[in-house]
């Protein structure tokens, strides 16, 4: 609608020097549009005001935890170091690892003299006997004391000429 027509309504709106606005079509079509341009702008300014402030407030929030989130980043990483350099002390030296088998070989031959040991206190005795060298086994067994271990080296020193000769050094042989 241009201005040529608003005006012709408001001069037909016009009389008893009062104009009758209801009559003017145009003027309400002209102020809603006005109004709604008007509630168009505020409701954009408003809405990019707080868009604005949501992005603001986003935007410190996102700061705040990549914050935290370094702070966190930088004690794990020091956990980490802590737990590696722990490891390298936790970590056996060559010098340990040598220890440690030196230890284990003198357990190992430790055992075996004592499987010997065991053999020929409990098990040779027995096989002497049954297979008929027994005589011979009880001259060279000692008994546990300094007396019988003397008797012992005596006896297997004289063991040969014992038994060649029959003396009177050897009873049991004769």
């Amino acid at each position: 609608m241009n201005n040529h027509e608003m005006l012709e309504q408001i001069l037909a709106a016009y009389q008893n020097d009062e104009i009758n606005w209801s009559k003017v079509p145009a003027i309400s079509a002209l102020i809603q549009r006005e109004v709604n341009q008007q509630v168009a702008k505020q409701v954009d300014n408003l809405a990019n005001q707080t868009s604005q402030q949501y992005t603001d407030h986003l935007n410190t929030l996102i700061q705040t935890n990549q914050q935290k989130f370094d702070r966190n980043q930088q004690g794990l990483n020091s956990l980490n170091r802590a737990i590696d350099s722990a490891k390298q002390e936790l970590e056996p030296t060559k010098r340990q690892k040598t220890i440690v088998l030196l230890a284990q070989v003198i357990g190992i031959v430790a055992l075996v003299v004592t499987t010997l040991a065991l053999f020929c206190l409990k098990t040779m005795p027995m096989l002497f006997h049954l297979s008929g060298v027994g005589p011979i086994w009880h001259v060279l067994s000692p008994s546990l004391s300094f007396w019988g271990v003397f008797k012992a080296i005596l006896r297997s020193s004289l063991i040969f000429p014992c038994r060649s000769y029959k003396s009177l050094l050897c009873p049991r042989l004769v």
